[in-house]
């Protein structure tokens, strides 16, 4: 992610805003978010009655104290079900260790996912690398084509490196042959202005969504949970931007700090403020889920096209509203030295 999470009211108003309509399990999108599992408590946030899938393995260490990028997945669900109501998400936790897994086994645990559930309408994916080529993914190759030959829309973040260099697989989406299948995004900062400090640009991110200090749910909801912040808040943006961006605000001292003194400790009691292209990417994923079932559209690709043609969604941000796509020819501010 952009940065780690920070706790926010339990009695606060999540951003963006839970969208008005129902469900229906006749006409519901299938979501498939591949990342970490779901915490046990996620069905107390009320968009998430709908949700299944795998619980997180163990959400806390020896201590009690959450472990690093547990609740990623249950955020990430939360916010594909906030925008798009009308959706069966289902959560795996092909990413459970942190994040990590080797590229080879990647793939292998893809087509597992997929495979458990059926291809869904849309795979909702924040996570990737970098590999220095222009190519894509050897690990990553034979699943990339047995997407190509569905209808299923692969999602997918953009990174948080704020660097041009390709991001796999949503870089996928800049080759031909998978322009229609996977649709890359990059994250706007918190005033919709210019990209975010921290989110990878350049012209294969084809569209960008809010992705700075959005506001969902993590976990504590029936009992508040101790977290540990793992990194120190910069004094001024690590990338070289001025404004008060998430390597600045809000302030903490992390554990893995060089001498700066003790590791700050926070309380979850349920929702959590948190950035990063992992987030913008089921923003857009719930877009194009809410367009088909605005519009009657079974097909999701199709839908996606339709949103970048009209370029008109919007969301609630933090009290404004800011456009939650911008067309591949925009750009973000320029990357400052790190």
């Amino acid at each position: 992610a952009g940065d780690e999470p920070v706790p926010a009211p339990a009695t606060g108003r999540p951003n963006p805003a839970p969208a008005d309509g129902g469900h229906d399990p006749d006409t519901a999108v299938g979501v498939l978010v591949i990342d970490t599992g779901l915490m046990h408590d996620y069905r107390s946030y009320p968009p998430l009655a709908h949700t299944d899938g795998d619980l997180q393995i163990r959400e806390t260490d020896e201590d009690g104290v959450l472990q690093q990028y547990v609740g990623h997945g249950t955020f990430i669900a939360g916010l594909v079900a906030a925008v798009a109501p009308n959706t069966d998400v289902t959560v795996r936790n092909t990413l459970n260790d942190c994040g990590a897994i080797l590229e080879d086994e990647f793939g292998e645990k893809l087509f597992d996912a997929v495979e458990q559930g059926g291809w869904p309408d849309i795979l909702s994916l924040s996570a990737g690398t970098s590999n220095g080529r222009v190519d894509g993914l050897l690990g990553l190759d034979a699943f990339l084509r047995a997407l190509r030959a569905q209808r299923t829309l692969l999602v997918a973040a953009a990174g948080n490196n704020a660097s041009a260099t390709p991001f796999w697989p949503a870089a996928y989406g800049s080759l031909p042959e998978y322009a229609d299948a996977v649709l890359s995004v990059g994250a706007l900062r918190a005033d919709g202005e210019f990209g975010a400090c921290f989110s990878n640009h350049g012209p294969w991110v084809r569209v960008y969504a809010p992705g700075e200090r959005l506001t969902g749910a993590l976990t504590g909801f029936a009992a508040p949970v101790p977290y540990v912040y793992q990194h120190s808040t910069y004094e001024s943006c690590r990338y070289g931007f001025g404004y008060a961006c998430t390597c600045r605000s809000p302030r903490h001292t992390g554990v893995l700090s060089d001498g700066s003194g003790k590791p700050d400790q926070v309380m979850f009691e349920g929702f959590a403020s948190w950035s990063g292209t992992s987030f913008a990417t089921p923003l857009v994923a719930g877009l194009v889920a809410a367009h088909m079932t605005a519009n009657k559209e079974t097909d999701p690709r199709a839908a996606a096209r339709q949103l970048l043609e009209k370029n008109t969604a919007f969301a609630e941000v933090r009290g404004a509203h800011v456009p939650a796509l911008r067309p591949a020819g925009w750009r973000p501010a320029p990357v400052g030295p790190s």
